[in-house]
């Protein structure tokens, strides 16, 4: 819109005119401005001042472009040339945020002033009406600080406010509160008495009782002789600007996810409390335990409000007077102003008593922590922080294999509590497996793999919604290929944890099969491992046996008809017969 306004206020008028930004570059001229240089308009487009001017009239240009960029003010000069005899208006225009952005000038032609008086009168209501088409507010005062001039837009406000005419007042007597009024007065006769342009930042009360915001650049007139006659302002209402910088520079400071400080604001607030009288500083590091597992298993959603529930025990126990950050994806800092080990102690035992008494519907939680004490301002504060990270990774030593076994003992418990498995479904599942296990000549340590593998190998349908674990009726192909991933999530879970990563491939191929037509690595014959091949057999009759949400459930006889239908298909066939001879037995 402000494009269209400048175009339109160029072609149209009738003197000339030239637009050019900071780096020297002519954005364009008009019509009069080119037949006055006897050239067209496009030689003047996009080519720098020098390339088209010689080099005095360059020097006076640039000269003059210095005072008007010096003073950020609308300038008049005196031009005469061959060309022309005239008054040269030039002014800055400025983005939202008072930046200039580059300078445009008028020629007014003065030849024959008397005569054309009307003429002229013209010329400055249209340099007049372009003033009045700018977003900001702009004023002139004389040497009293009394109004001489200003544009529509500040017309317009103080009209809404009551004053019709305010020529000839002071801000005393324009209705402003008269501490204010005497402040833009005191300002204005120093600007005066200096001969200094200002910028001014303002807080101004409403009458409603609303704080705003106003930004203003006071510039002082002076004279041929070097006298101060007045100063033009331009002044804007930034409130809504202040309120956006203000949300960004506290979303800067904040993690999005658990409202806590971040790292950022750390930098910036070790600054502060980095003094004598805040000594001694306690550090406490900690390291949240099993967010992959929850991650994995039930997908980021659920590990992020992990997260936030373990952010908001931290936060509940330090109080109001430590600064909680959270330092990294599952690390937090706090840092206490004079705390000494016996304090933080008592925040670390408190955070991990209130994460065991935590009722998390789906691990117990868990966070290692350490603590160091900034004692003199000679201590580097970071080496406090890796000395607290040290101490919570021997703490992770210490505790991880506990935490994982938990984590996938209460994944475990989780899904019998859904009514995703049985105790007796594994038990049984166990008693066939052993069977076959040692009928194959299996050893101590494979056959504890084989049990391990029975027992977990649908630990993955803890990811899988209700809905379809629990659904009466025949899945949809999107809910299988959802519940399909059940042992991709097993393998995962397992693979976090040390002493069970060794059966994780088991639990991944349950569902493979003989002909290689499975899921998920579509593999064939002797690929899959054989604790897998055992535990689709064994998995399978005693589905088949027993009442599910989906089937009724098949008689001894029809289940084991339907184990030899799919023996050296679906089914190891060696394993098939040592089945189905010890049922028969």
């Amino acid at each position: 819109m402000k494009n269209d306004i400048c175009k339109f206020i160029m072609r149209n008028m009738p003197f000339p005119m030239w637009i050019e930004d900071l780096e020297e570059t002519i954005i364009g001229v008009n019509e009069a401005y080119a037949i006055i240089h006897n050239k067209n308009i496009d030689y003047f487009t996009s080519r720098k001042y020098n390339e088209v001017y010689d080099k005095d009239k360059y020097v006076k240009h640039r000269k003059l472009i210095n005072e008007v960029i010096a003073t950020k003010s609308l300038r008049r000069f005196e031009v005469v040339n061959e060309y022309i005899c005239s008054e040269c208006y030039v002014m800055p225009y400025f983005d939202d945020y008072d930046n200039i952005l580059g300078i445009f000038g008028v020629f007014v032609d003065i030849r024959e002033s008397k005569g054309k008086q009307k003429e002229l009168e013209n010329q400055k209501n249209i340099l007049r009406t372009i003033i009045d088409t700018l977003p900001d507010f702009i004023f002139f005062k004389d040497r009293d600080s009394k109004y001489v001039g200003y544009n529509k837009k500040w017309d317009d406000y103080y009209k809404n406010k009551g004053f019709n005419n305010m020529i000839g007042k002071t801000d005393l007597e324009i209705g402003l509160p008269k501490e204010l009024a005497l402040s833009f007065i005191k300002k204005d006769r120093e600007i005066m008495k200096t001969k200094k342009s200002q910028f001014i930042e303002t807080i101004i009360t409403t009458e409603k009782g609303e704080k705003r915001t106003e930004e203003s650049i006071k510039v002082p007139v002076i004279n041929e002789d070097g006298d101060v006659w007045g100063i033009v302002g331009v002044a804007r209402d930034v409130t809504e600007r202040k309120k956006i910088e203000d949300k960004l520079r506290t979303l800067s400071y904040k993690d999005v996810l658990t409202g806590l400080n971040n790292r950022t604001y750390f930098e910036e607030k070790i600054k502060d409390i980095n003094q004598e009288k805040f000594l001694p500083i306690g550090v406490i590091m900690g390291d949240v335990n099993g967010l992959k597992v929850v991650n994995d298993t039930f997908g980021h959603l659920e590990g992020d409000r992990l997260l936030k529930t373990i952010s908001q025990i931290i936060k509940d126990v330090s109080g109001n007077s430590s600064y909680v950050f959270r330092w990294g994806g599952d690390e937090f800092v706090i840092l206490i102003q004079n705390y000494d080990e016996d304090g933080c102690e008592k925040i670390i035992e408190d955070i991990l008593n209130k994460c065991d008494n935590y009722n998390f519907d789906l691990i117990q939680l868990s966070i290692s922590l350490g603590a160091s004490i900034k004692r003199t301002m000679d201590e580097d504060i970071y080496s406090n922080l890796k000395e607290a990270e040290e101490k919570v990774y021997r703490q992770k030593l210490l505790r991880e294999k506990s935490v994982r076994s938990s984590v996938v003992f209460s994944l475990q418990q989780s899904l019998e509590e859904k009514n995703m498995e049985t105790e007796q479904h594994t038990l049984r599942l166990l008693n066939y497996a052993k069977i076959i296990g040692k009928k194959l000549g299996m050893t101590i340590a494979e056959l504890d793999e084989l049990e391990l593998v029975t027992k977990l190998h649908d630990i993955g349908k803890i990811g899988i919604s209700e809905d379809i674990l629990l659904k009466p009726s025949k899945l949809t192909k999107k809910e299988f290929d959802i519940m399909k991933t059940h042992t991709e999530k097993g393998y995962r879970i397992l693979q976090s944890s040390s002493e069970l990563a060794h059966v994780a491939r088991g639990v991944l191929t349950h569902h493979e099969r003989w002909d290689g037509k499975g899921y998920p690595l579509g593999l064939k014959d002797k690929e899959i491992p054989l604790v897998a091949r055992i535990v689709s057999v064994v998995d399978s009759f005693d589905a088949m046996t027993n009442d599910r949400v989906y089937s009724k459930a098949k008689t001894k006889k029809e289940a084991l008809e339907e184990l030899r239908r799919c023996s050296g298909s679906q089914f190891d066939p060696e394993i098939v017969d040592i089945f189905i001879k010890m049922i028969q037995k």
